[in-house]
């Protein structure tokens, strides 16, 4: 039998780290996301260099902000170091200005990589990239005319395979979500193959 989840009267708040992501269409036309990471600690604490800080104080808050056209193109990029634990944090906030031009998609991690070198940025603001574009592509699912429509009415009989295909048990291609919506790309179900390769008995 699986243990109860523990209540807070058996352990110790210690830190909370908090990430939230919103998006938005802009009226020039781009999509913009904002994502914004906030560490803070229950008890107050004494920071090398920064000093004390108080309870519930952001030791981090860090926010970066994308905006991208219709071809995932990214036009803007923003770094904001609202609280760090260190001054010299603040010098990276220009360097995702480096992103500009750089197109969100297969092999973007790696782009961005070459682009920012791993000591010029911060690993915080690192760590808010993958959110911010998950972000993304949930906001560009609807279009710029969502109210009632569904998400993939657009894509229903689309020639290549939708870059979510694979990417989850529900989005697998063997499974009944993509027999259901996008039957072009379904593959027949594990169970239905043999060993090896070749077809299930009949």
């Amino acid at each position: 039998m699986q243990d109860a989840a523990p209540t807070d009267s058996h352990r110790r708040p210690m830190h909370r780290r908090s990430i939230q992501c919103a998006s938005f269409l802009r009226d020039d036309g781009l999509w913009e996301v904002e994502a914004r990471l906030v560490d803070t600690k229950p008890f107050a604490h004494r920071a090398p260099i920064r000093g004390d800080i108080a309870a519930g104080e952001p030791v981090h808050d860090i926010t970066i902000r994308l905006a991208v056209d219709d071809a995932l193109v990214i036009r803007d990029a923003q770094l904001t170091m609202g609280a760090t634990p260190f001054p010299s944090c603040v010098d990276v906030e220009p360097v995702l200005r480096r992103m500009v031009g750089e197109k969100v998609g297969p092999g973007w991690r790696k782009r961005m990589q070459a682009v920012i070198g791993k000591l010029e940025t911060c690993t915080h603001a690192g760590e808010l990239i993958g959110p911010a574009i998950t972000t993304l592509y949930q906001t560009l699912a609807y279009g710029k005319t969502p109210d009632g429509r569904n998400s993939l009415e657009d894509q229903r009989h689309i020639r290549r395979p939708p870059f979510f295909l694979d990417g989850c048990h529900s989005w697998r291609s063997d499974g009944p979500v993509v027999a259901e919506l996008f039957p072009q790309f379904a593959t027949a179900p594990a169970t239905d193959r043999t060993d090896d390769g070749g077809s299930s008995p009949g």
